[in-house]
C-alpha cells in the first residue's frame, strides 16, 4: 500500500507539498564526528574570495542601493554560482573528493517536502534524531548534510541545515513541482485513447 506522505505530514503538524524522487540516503545517530562532517560539507570548496562574494551578496540584499537591485543583483548571483561551479569542477579534476564518514544506515529517499524527508518503510524510529547525508541532482552536484528528527517510521523533519543547502533543497522541490505541473497539463491536453475525433 502506497503511503500518502502529504497526509502523514499534515496529520503530524507539518503541512507541505510533497514531490516524489529516488535518492540514496546515508544516515546515523548524531555524534561529534557527524557534526564535524556537517560543518566541513558546508565549507567544502569555499575560500576567501568565495566568502567575500557571499558576504557582498548578503550586503546587497540587505541594502536599498542600486547594487542590490535589478540587473546588478542578477549579475552578482550569476557570478557567485559560476564561482561555486568552477570550484567544484576543479576539485573533481584534482580528484579532491570529500572524505565522508561511514554512517550506520543506508536507505532511499522516496519523496521530499519543504523541511521534510520521506524514506523507505521502517527507515526511522519515531522521536529519534539523525544525521543525514545525501546528494541532490543539481549542478554542481554536492553532498548535503543535515540533522533531523523522525515523527514517523518513514518521515523526519529537518531540524538543522545550512542556509545555502536550504536554498538548493527548496529550489529542487519547486523545480520538481513545476515539472510535474507541466507534465500533468500536457497529459491532460492529449486526447483520451477511447475518444473519437470530432468531425
Amino acid at each position: 500500500m502506497e503511503v500518502d506522505f502529504a497526509k502523514v505530514c499534515k496529520d503530524n503538524g507539518f503541512p507541505t507539498r510533497i514531490v516524489p524522487c529516488l535518492l540514496p540516503l546515508a544516515y546515523g545517530i548524531p555524534c561529534v564526528d557527524t557534526f564535524a562532517e556537517y560543518q566541513h560539507l558546508s565549507t567544502d570548496g569555499s575560500d576567501t574570495l568565495g566568502k567575500w562574494l557571499e558576504n557582498l551578496k548578503h550586503k546587497a540584499n540587505a541594502s536599498s542601493n542600486a547594487f542590490g537591485n535589478g540587473e546588478n543583483a542578477v549579475i552578482l548571483e550569476v557570478l557567485i554560482q559560476i564561482y561555486h561551479k568552477l570550484n567544484t569542477l576543479e576539485a573533481l579534476i584534482k580528484d579532491q573528493a570529500p572524505k565522508l564518514l561511514a554512517l550506520d544506515f543506508q536507505t532511499s529517499i522516496q519523496a521530499l517536502g519543504h523541511g521534510v524527508i520521506c524514506a523507505n518503510q521502517g527507515a526511522f524510529e519515531p522521536s529519534q534524531e539523525y544525521y543525514l547525508r545525501f546528494e541532490l541532482p543539481i549542478f554542481p552536484q554536492r553532498y548535503i548534510g543535515a540533522f533531523g528528527k523522525a515523527f514517523d517510521t518513514q518521515i523526519l523533519q529537518i531540524t538543522q541545515m545550512h542556509s545555502r543547502d536550504i536554498q538548493d533543497f527548496d529550489m529542487y522541490i519547486a523545480n520538481q513541482e513545476i515539472e510535474y505541473l507541466r507534465r500533468h497539463k500536457y497529459e491532460k491536453s492529449q486526447p483520451h485513447p477511447n475518444t473519437l475525433p470530432m468531425g
